[in-house]
């Protein structure tokens, strides 16, 4: 409700494996979109190229916008710049509702220091959860530093958590 009332604008969910974030932010990705939201997910799998998903979110835009974009790029400072620059586009052109949503993110996140190590994601990430009115949904097993946006650690399922869904 928060998400669709506007109140929340990115999430993070993290827990340990098989928990069900990306069931849960799925879901929620999901309801998203039947209220009339573009959602673009990506996750973070070896075999998920994030230029294969660029190239997605590209193709969903109209010619002039396609047009201004590919001007756009060669003057592109930075990786930011045009992560920037690509949302804003979908953004106009889906009337300001749009859902990024990105899964399983440890696995480019250093064990260490929890950052992430794919610069061109950190560089998305950061824009997306810089674009006013754009709704971030983001799954990790570890908590991912300087996030902004609302967090929620999900715990070990226990036998009562068992017991409630079968109620």
């Amino acid at each position: 409700n928060s998400l669709l009332a506007g109140k929340t604008h990115s999430l993070l969910i993290t827990g340990p494996g098989g928990q069900g974030k990306t069931s849960l932010v799925g879901k929620l990705a999901l309801d998203l979109q039947a209220h009339g939201y573009r959602l673009f997910a990506w996750s973070a799998r070896p075999e998920n190229s994030w230029r294969d998903f660029e190239l997605e979110m590209e193709q969903t835009l109209d010619r002039p916008r396609v047009d201004r974009y590919d001007k756009f790029l060669p003057r592109a400072e930075n990786e930011s710049a045009r992560a920037q620059f690509m949302l804003d586009l979908l953004m106009e052109q889906f009337n300001g509702r749009v859902v990024l949503f990105l899964d399983n993110l440890e696995t480019i996140q250093d064990p260490d220091t929890l950052a992430l190590k794919d610069s061109t994601v950190e560089a998305w990430l950061r824009a997306a959860n810089q674009m006013q009115g754009m709704i971030l949904l983001v799954t990790s097993r570890w908590q991912i530093p300087d996030w902004d946006g609302e967090h929620e650690p999900l715990t070990h399922v226990n036998y009562g958590d068992f017991l409630q869904i079968a109620q």
